[in-house]
């Protein structure tokens, strides 16, 4: 046994977690559906296109037997269907009136909540549980596309003014497996400070204490947030390309039986990672969350790295923020460590291509052969500081780009950015 002084460093951790910033009171309705997961995947998958805030509780089937009434929209019809003769008598317009109400009525049940939730569990056999637990991670996906003024690189026209490389970026987005890469400038996150533990930091394992009361707010416990509006770069990984690579490495991913495969091999992603602990190294016995998890926290890692490079930042200055049931991530400015105003921006307009091609060519590392032998992770090629990476540099490698060695799996005979794939 040993024994160390209370006030000593390794003896007091702080409890931290970092979260996006959603508009709650814009969004209050919205979280008083039961299920508010399901509605933020069915918006994940296309299934509604009707803004989250324009979900509330009045619009539960429960209430859609109420008579809908009429729109401007479908007054100015009837009175232009009348102007036209169409209505010889009364009966003739009350018929019309009625026919407007009950397709008026049908559309409200079909864009009910719980109905959009159905169609979301049909579609892509998934239960709505994996829904419920996935919800949170869904909503961080598609909320700064909402809110947060986001230029899409892959659906500008290759002669736009502001990238002159747009269309050699394109290319290589395309190529390198990402389904999506965005500009994101008002990427709002916190960081929050909930209280510290004693000489273990294991969830599990250690206590959690609480910061003492403030007296001022009636005895609250308080959390501490920082929040930082940033500008950030979000990219997806195209899931078909990834189902295919796991594949191509003798795997066979197991598709939910929904009536829709393409949104059905899209949610497997999802159910993929129900119950993982993605802060802890990844065994041998789940080898597709391995494979999906590194790949996607590897490659996040080598755009930190390289667009710290081409914005002559310090690497700390720039952070990551998975979400990989979407199979998502952001690189954003923390504004934490020098100045980092507008340097996401000014890369996605002006070096965009030249970064990319820097992500695709990073396969090699200063310690190899050593390094690729051994885990093809280390400081030198991959690690990133514990300011920028929420999960210890844990599930790494660049072998999941590239292929070779894995300490887990073994061999990976062919890497995700393969020519061939």
């Amino acid at each position: 046994m040993s024994i160390e002084v209370h006030r000593a460093g390794r003896t007091y951790y702080t409890q931290t977690t970092t979260l996006l910033n959603i508009p709650r009171r814009q969004l209050d309705a919205f979280f008083n559906l039961s299920d508010w997961g399901g509605i933020a995947a069915a918006k994940f998958f296309r299934i509604t296109n009707r803004p989250l805030e324009d979900f509330n509780l009045s619009a539960s089937s429960q209430q859609t037997t109420l008579n809908p009434g009429l729109s401007n929209d479908d007054l100015t019809e009837l009175m232009s269907r009348q102007a036209r003769g169409e209505f010889a008598t009364p009966e003739q317009m009350a018929v019309a009136l009625q026919e407007m109400q009950q397709r008026n009525q049908q559309s409200q049940q079909r864009h009910a909540p719980d109905a959009i939730a159905q169609q979301l569990v049909t579609q892509t056999g998934v239960p709505l549980t994996t829904w419920r637990q996935a919800g949170q991670e869904i909503l961080e996906t598609i909320m700064p596309l909402e809110n947060g003024r986001p230029k899409k690189l892959l659906e500008l026209p290759p002669t736009t003014q502001e990238i002159q490389n747009a269309q050699v970026a394109q290319q290589t987005a395309q190529s390198m497996g990402l389904s999506q890469l965005d500009l994101v400038t008002d990427f709002p996150m916190i960081v929050a400070t909930y209280g510290y533990t004693r000489a273990e930091t294991t969830p599990n394992r250690c206590r959690l204490n609480p910061f003492p009361p403030e007296r001022d707010h009636g005895g609250k416990l308080p959390i501490y947030v920082d929040e930082v509006q940033a500008d950030a770069l979000l990219l997806s990984l195209n899931p078909d390309r990834v189902y295919s690579w796991l594949q191509r490495n003798g795997y066979q991913p197991t598709v939910p039986n929904g009536s829709d495969p393409n949104l059905a091999r899209r949610a497997y992603f999802v159910q993929l990672f129900e119950d993982v602990p993605l802060r802890e190294t990844l065994q041998g016995n789940r080898p597709e969350a391995r494979m999906v998890f590194g790949l996607l926290h590897t490659l996040s890692h080598l755009c930190v790295r390289q667009a710290a490079l081409l914005c002559g930042l310090d690497r700390t200055s720039l952070s990551e923020y998975l979400l990989p049931r979407t199979l998502t991530f952001a690189i954003y400015c923390n504004h934490r460590f020098g100045a980092t105003i507008g340097a996401l921006t000014a890369l996605f307009e002006q070096s965009l291509a030249e970064w990319l091609n820097a992500v695709r060519n990073a396969r090699r590392c200063v310690y190899d052969p050593v390094c690729r032998e051994r885990e093809s992770s280390c400081h030198a090629c991959t690690h990133l500081a514990e300011t920028s990476c929420r999960f210890f540099n844990l599930n790494l490698g660049r072998s999941f780009l590239f292929g070779g060695p894995d300490s887990q799996l073994g061999n990976i005979q062919v890497g995700y950015l393969d020519p061939s794939l």
